[in-house]
């Protein structure tokens, strides 16, 4: 988060999924607060371990009861859905192949359902999407659908939903962020480093889609630099 304020970004998500030794995400809210950044703390998830045939190992997943249920007090306790708040939450199931679709159904449910309440945009949802060749196999494998596709079935598209990287996002898979105001949180240096690929993001702006920069994480991102990654990109 300094190095973020930093280099002059004032606004920023964080895609939370692993909570070891009772690691919540309220630390990460409170360290915001302490700083003085404004902050979409993202509520993460896995629950289909290895022995499930999903990525992560067994000892990092977590329940979809509890998962669920968390996210509901965190939205309560903490949303903010006033314009410039300083604190929102959203939720965000990791990726594909480390949860159920059931839990992505219900998690854009449950940040639906508070539509009444905090207005049009409700609770907004993230994950990671079409980021590398294993992201399209899986997809194809598994649903026999591409991952655009994919998010479709689930209803995790919409001026709600920003998906991380879609580096390999397809024309198809373009049409649909763009008629559906999907957006996308491009992160061109932990692209280069993992070697996923070049992000099609002139083809993206030039169709319409919400586009952001993003610097991932630090496992995969010596920096979190924020002019860094606009001239990366």
């Amino acid at each position: 988060m300094a190095e973020l304020l930093l280099s002059g970004c004032t606004t920023s998500s964080d895609h939370l999924y692993i909570y070891p030794n009772g690691v919540r995400l309220e630390d990460s809210i409170e360290a915001a607060q302490r700083i003085g950044m404004r902050f979409v703390a993202t509520r993460g998830s896995m629950s289909v371990g290895q022995s499930a045939g999903g990525l992560p190992p067994d000892r990092v997943v977590e329940r979809e009861d509890d998962i669920l249920r968390d996210s509901q007090r965190l939205i309560e306790t903490w949303h903010d859905a006033s314009h410039g708040a300083m604190v929102q939450v959203a939720l965000a199931p990791c990726s594909p192949f480390s949860v159920s679709q059931d839990l992505m159904r219900e998690s854009a449910a449950l940040a639906r359902s508070y539509r009444h309440r905090f207005g049009a945009q409700g609770v907004r949802l993230h994950t990671h999407l079409a980021e590398n060749d294993h992201d399209i196999a899986y997809s194809r494998e598994k649903f026999n659908r591409t991952p655009a596709q994919y998010a479709q079935d689930l209803g995790w598209l919409g001026d709600d939903v920003w998906h991380a990287h879609c580096v390999k996002l397809d024309d198809e898979g373009i049409s649909l962020f763009a008629a559906t105001r999907t957006g996308v949180a491009h992160c061109p240096c932990s692209n280069m480093r993992l070697a996923s690929g070049i992000a099609p993001i002139r083809r993206m702006i030039d169709a319409g889609v919400p586009v952001g920069l993003g610097v991932d994480g630090s496992a995969s991102n010596d920096a979190a630099h924020m002019v860094n990654e606009a001239r990366q990109a």
